[in-house]
């Protein structure tokens, strides 16, 4: 695939939900798979950090996630290292939802490139 343009895959964490947020991504073109397309409704609320974190990075996905206790679980640390995965944090919980999609899809270009993003507060983030 050298040479080509491809967009990368997002997976989003349940704490980012599984319509606002990925839907609104859709509408923007991203190619995105929530916890519950991937595992179903039941069964994806109970599916550890460890083992999504794994699976959608063995499968070449970005993270997109609320959960900063990732970074300081030192397993589920462990695991984002050693599988070299590339998440994303939106580290404020009160966040609503259509505020983080517009966030996300005002700042696609450094995403899809994979760096990091600096939050700059505006008055419609507060």
């Amino acid at each position: 695939m050298r040479g080509r343009d491809v967009s990368p895959r997002f997976f989003v964490d349940r704490n980012l939900g599984s319509v606002i947020i990925p839907d609104g991504l859709r509408s923007a073109g991203w190619d995105v798979t929530t916890m519950d397309d991937r595992y179903g409704v039941d069964v994806s609320q109970s599916v550890s950090d460890v083992d999504w974190i794994r699976e959608a990075t063995q499968r070449g996905e970005f993270l997109l996630t609320k959960d900063v206790r990732i970074a300081r679980n030192p397993v589920e640390a462990r695991i984002v290292h050693m599988c070299d995965a590339r998440v994303f944090t939106i580290t404020n919980q009160r966040i609503p939802a259509p505020t983080a999609l517009e966030w996300l899809v005002r700042h696609q270009a450094a995403i899809f490139v994979g760096r990091h993003v600096p939050i700059r507060r505006s008055s419609s983030d507060l």
